[in-house]
């Protein structure tokens, strides 16, 4: 069988799925890529189990052929060859690419060992724009647990209301939590997608994408007009995050976001992305923020809007970079209790985006 094709062609539409097959695994089938040729279309596929993924490329063959060919290396080469077309042979065990003076051939593997990916049976759907997705991703999934300890911790998790859909991350320690209104979106039964998952769902659509999402009992499925994203769901019961949001605090700061996250920065300098830092309110004198390391101490204060109580928490600072960096407009609100518990931060005007964090108790 021989294909003659423009590399371009062929270039994107596999650079879109590579990276979902695994580089290290004990089946080494799912290093490589499964390419139907046929009279209709091209289509692409790849999948680590957990998350699949399916593309097309604009090639028409006379005859139809399976091939199953190494995903990441058969990338390496198209990326090296120069524009213009390619020569592919297809033979019985291997699959050769021709242009100019170059000659490589590739091994393949058998079609009938690459695992079987279907679509999901639409039991709940609806549509996003690309762009809205992206920022739900983008709100809450630095939240997301990496300790497979507490499994269901380490998704996002989505939930439809009537007009709206909550995602929300978690560690454990810390909490993001982001609801926007939609039109025309149907409550649907929570579920939890794998941070990998996520990730790789943030790469290979484009915010101008319209996208589907189906979901059923064991899956989700994210689809454009370019590409098809199968992930698993993870099974378990997702905590309660609406009891988790504090409603008595009454300790409220307004300051600046810029100039926290600026002071954030400068105090952090001197210790680990992970230390504790130590934040302390007061109505006279501002937000004092300290850190303190064998390197040596730093110390900011911040101008606020505060009338509580004088308080001091410790926190770690990743978290709270997180929150300043992630929170948008001018103002950020702190709402802290007067004894021990969970903080919550959000902007001045957004009731739709909201962080809570635990304090570090030293």
């Amino acid at each position: 069988m021989k294909i003659i094709i423009d590399k371009n062609i062929i270039l994107h539409p596999i650079s879109r799925v590579v990276s979902i097959t695994e580089k290290r695994s004990l089946m080494p089938i799912l290093s490589n890529m499964l390419i139907h040729f046929n009279k209709g279309n091209t289509t692409v596929y790849s999948t680590d189990l957990e998350l699949s993924a399916i593309t097309h490329i604009d090639c028409k063959t006379e005859t139809e052929r399976k091939v199953v060919v190494h995903g990441r290396k058969f990338l390496e080469i198209l990326k090296e060859l120069d524009s213009g077309d390619i020569t592919i042979d297809i033979d019985e065990n291997t699959l050769t690419m021709k242009q100019k003076k170059t000659e490589i051939v590739l091994s393949l593997q058998d079609p009938e060992e690459f695992p079987e990916i279907k679509g999901v049976e639409e039991k709940e759907g609806f549509l996003l724009k690309g762009k809205q997705l992206i920022e739900m991703i983008d709100k809450v999934s630095f939240a997301v647990s990496i300790d497979e300890t507490r499994y269901i911790l380490t998704g996002m998790h989505m939930k439809g209301t009537d007009g709206g859909i909550v995602v929300v991350g978690t560690d454990g320690f810390r909490m993001a939590l982001y609801q926007k209104n939609l039109n025309g979106i149907k409550a649907f039964q929570g579920i939890t997608i794998p941070k990998r998952s996520v990730g790789e769902i943030e790469k290979v659509i484009g915010e101008e994408d319209e996208v589907k999402i189906t979901v059923d009992d064991k899956h989700i499925q994210f689809s454009t007009d370019k590409i098809t994203l199968i992930s698993r769901i993870i099974e378990g019961n997702f905590p309660d995050y609406e009891n988790v949001l504090p409603t008595g605090n009454t300790n409220v700061v307004t300051m600046a976001r810029g100039e926290f996250l600026k002071g954030l920065k400068r105090v952090s300098s001197i210790i680990g992305r992970t230390e504790p830092i130590k934040v302390t309110l007061s109505a006279d004198k501002g937000m004092l923020i300290e850190a303190e390391s064998d390197i040596g101490k730093a110390k900011e204060l911040i101008d606020i809007d505060y009338k509580g109580e004088e308080t001091s928490m410790n926190f770690n600072v990743k978290f709270l970079l997180d929150v300043a960096t992630h929170t948008l407009g001018e103002k950020i609100v702190v709402a802290a209790p007067k004894t021990y518990g969970a903080v919550l931060f959000k902007g001045e005007e957004d009731e739709e985006y909201k962080n809570i964090v635990m304090p570090i108790r030293i």
